[in-house]
C-alpha cells in the first residue's frame, strides 16, 4: 500500500464509510454528493486493496479489514482534528453541530428535556439527538456514534471517563382516593400488604426498593412492570398500586390532583446520576462547552429537588 495516496480528505472519507457502513450515510455526513463519496470508496478499496464495504441483500456490510480500521480511523481523525482546533472556534449561537447522547429514561426526562429548553434559546443552531442508553457504550464512542452518556451509576460502574451531577433519591405514590393508603400515616406493614408496580426496561427484577426490603428479611409483590415512567401517573391514578419512584421523577407528578406522593417506610439508598464521555472529547471545545451546560443543569436540578423534599 503507497501511504501517501491516502491524503486527509480521503482518510475522513474511510471515516464516514466505515462509521456509517453505507455511500449514502457517508455521503450525508460529509456533505458530498453520492457520487463523490462512491469514487472515494472505489479509490480507497484501490489503495487499500480491500472492498471495505460488499452488499448483501439491499444492505452493505463492512469487511473484517474494514472492522479492523475502522477504531484506529475514527481516533485518528479525531487526533488530527485536536492538533488544529483553536478553542475559540466554537460559538454555541451560532454552531450547527450535532449531539448525540446516550440516556436512560430517567436522564431524558430530568435532565435532557431541560438542556432542549436550554439550547432553543442560547444554541438554536444545535441538533440535539437522545438516543437509549444501552451497555454497548464504549463501542458507540469509538464508533462515533455517541458524544455523551447519562445515566445510573451502576450502568456506568468502571468506566473512567465520567463525572457524578448528582445523587438522587426515592418517593413513593399511590392513588389520593386510595381506600388503605389515601390518608395518615403510612407503616411498612400497610406498604407491603399492597400491590406494587416497578419501572424496569429489563422486566421482572429486583430494584432499588426489594434489595432495601431484603436486607430486613421482607418482600413485596410485584404485580406490574413498566418500561417508561411516562405511564407512571396513568397506572397509579387508575389502579390500587403503589409505586416508589425516583424524587425527581414523583415531584413532576406533584400537579397531577388524584396522586398522593410519600416516604417509603423503609430506607432505600440513593442513587448517582452520571456523565460519561469518550477520552478523545477531552480537547474538544464544543464537547467541553456541553458537559459544562449539563454539569449547570444538574445543579439547577439539585436546587430545585432538595432530596426526599415532599414540596
Amino acid at each position: 500500500m503507497d501511504i501517501s495516496s491516502l491524503d486527509f480528505n480521503l482518510l475522513k472519507a474511510l471515516d464516514a464509510l466505515l462509521t456509517e457502513g453505507s455511500v449514502s450515510g457517508a455521503a450525508q455526513r460529509l456533505g458530498l454528493s453520492q457520487p463523490a463519496t462512491s469514487a472515494a470508496l472505489a479509490r480507497l478499496r484501490r489503495v487499500l486493496d480491500d472492498p471495505l464495504l460488499v452488499r448483501r441483500g439491499n444492505a452493505m456490510l463492512r469487511t473484517v479489514r474494514a472492522d479492523e480500521l475502522r477504531p484506529c480511523v475514527s481516533a485518528l481523525v479525531d487526533e488530527i482534528g485536536r492538533v488544529f482546533m483553536q478553542s475559540n472556534l466554537f460559538d454555541p449561537a451560532t454552531s450547527t453541530r450535532h449531539f448525540r447522547i446516550l440516556a436512560n429514561d430517567y436522564a431524558a426526562l430530568v435532565v435532557l428535556t431541560r438542556l432542549a429548553t436550554e439550547l432553543r434559546r442560547s444554541a438554536p443552531g444545535i441538533v440535539l439527538e437522545i438516543l437509549p442508553f444501552d451497555q454497548r457504550m464504549e463501542e458507540r464512542f469509538a464508533a462515533r456514534e455517541a458524544d455523551l452518556a447519562i445515566s445510573d451509576s451502576y450502568s456506568l460502574r468502571g468506566y473512567r471517563h465520567s463525572q457524578i451531577l448528582f445523587s438522587e433519591n426515592y418517593l413513593s405514590l399511590v392513588r389520593a382516593d386510595h381506600p388503605r393508603l389515601g390518608m395518615g400515616e403510612i407503616t411498612l406493614e400497610a406498604f407491603l400488604g399492597e400491590e406494587h408496580a416497578l419501572v424496569s426496561n429489563r422486566g421482572h427484577v429486583p430494584g432499588a426498593v426489594d434489595t432495601a426490603l431484603a436486607a430486613l428479611g421482607r418482600s413485596r409483590r410485584v404485580v406490574l412492570t413498566l418500561p417508561h415512567f411516562i405511564a407512571v401517573p396513568a397506572v397509579v391514578a387508575r389502579t390500587d398500586l403503589v409505586m416508589t419512584v425516583p424524587t425527581c421523577i414523583a415531584e413532576g407528578y406533584a400537579e397531577y390532583p388524584r396522586l398522593r406522593l410519600f416516604e417509603p417506610p423503609v430506607m432505600v439508598l440513593p442513587f448517582d446520576v452520571i456523565i460519561a464521555w469518550p477520552a478523545r472529547s477531552g480537547a474538544d471545545p464544543a464537547m467541553q462547552w456541553m458537559t459544562q451546560r449539563l454539569v449547570d443543569i444538574a445543579n439547577a436540578v439539585q436546587q430545585e429537588h432538595s432530596v426526599g423534599s415532599l414540596s
